[in-house]
């Protein structure tokens, strides 16, 4: 185990409620990837707002330890692959914290070190007043590669009003109105579910969707969990939540897998993401995000 990082713990956002908060990172191969994280993430101030940051290398070699070593950021390792449930597992075993949010290797800061903390501040501030369960921090409008929200969203629904922020990351359904509405028509449960959706292109999404989704911020939504499914990338949550969706994942799961890989280690996205996950109408926080996407290489 590496020293614990020196940047830790300055200015940790849960300190005025009394509770500690952790931020773990899943390292798996893709070194190049992993340093431009992890160099990120120091040039942001990102782990000064955790009383405890950590990498978790699977299937570690001696270069990757060393490539956390230089960087100063505390590391844990095993020689073998877990794969993505796995991993959770791994480390929400490792975090002793409150609160936690586990990052993949590709997942970088995005946003400037003030908006950094001013979203972390918000989302504790409204996780800690029972306003939301939990906080997902990928970028809305810089997501990066892989994302397909707004694109999903804009099969069903005609997009009213984009925010101006909104820069085509995606590739939007540019089918008529009536085409839409037919959809809508034919699948209105997943129509419904894609509703969720709206706040990674709509301006006012509150205004569409008024029952599963909520403004309780400038820049903050509330968004049911019937219309908005579980996320590996970048959730803040509390440490319990988080023990008790891995306990569901790990007795329900699933035949689909899902990964670069091509391995039958579960990734927990298709454990969670079924009707159980929408009939707990969880409060999913939704700020401007944080992270993006930015996979480099794979090792």
């Amino acid at each position: 185990m590496i020293g614990k990082t020196k940047t830790v713990g300055k200015s940790p956002i849960g300190r005025p409620y009394g509770k500690t908060v952790g931020v773990a990172i899943l390292g798996f191969k893709a070194l190049e990837t992993t340093r431009q994280t992890l160099e990120s993430h120091l040039r942001s101030g990102l782990y000064e707002l955790f009383d405890d940051a950590v990498i978790c290398w699977q299937a570690a070699t001696p270069e990757a330890v060393a490539l956390s070593d230089g960087l100063g950021v505390r590391s844990v390792a095993r020689p073998d692959n877990l794969g993505i449930q796995g991993g959770f597992r791994w480390i929400w075993e490792t975090l002793k914290t409150d609160y936690m949010i586990v990052l993949e290797n590709d997942f970088p800061v995005c946003v400037p070190p003030g908006s950094l903390k001013a979203q972390f501040t918000e989302a504790m501030a409204h996780l800690e007043a029972g306003r939301v369960d939990l906080v997902r921090f990928r970028n809305r409008y810089n997501p990066g590669p892989q994302n397909r929200f707004a694109g999903m969203y804009s099969r069903f629904w005609p997009v009213r009003e984009p925010d101006p922020r909104w820069a085509d990351t995606e590739t939007l359904d540019v089918s008529p109105a009536w085409v839409k509405a037919l959809r809508r028509l034919c699948r209105p449960w997943k129509a419904l579910r894609w509703a969720g959706r709206s706040p990674y292109i709509e301006r006012y999404p509150e205004r569409l969707f008024p029952r599963f989704i909520k403004r309780i911020g400038p820049d903050f939504f509330a968004v049911d969990s019937w219309v908005l499914p579980w996320t590996n990338q970048a959730t803040l949550l509390s440490h319990d939540l988080m023990g008790r969706l891995l306990d569901y994942a790990e007795a329900h799961p699933s035949s689909h897998f899902v990964n670069a890989e091509h391995n039958t280690l579960q990734t927990l996205e298709p454990p969670l993401n079924r009707w159980w996950w929408r009939r707990q109408h969880f409060r999913i926080g939704l700020p401007e995000g944080a992270f993006t996407h930015n996979r480099i290489d794979r090792g």
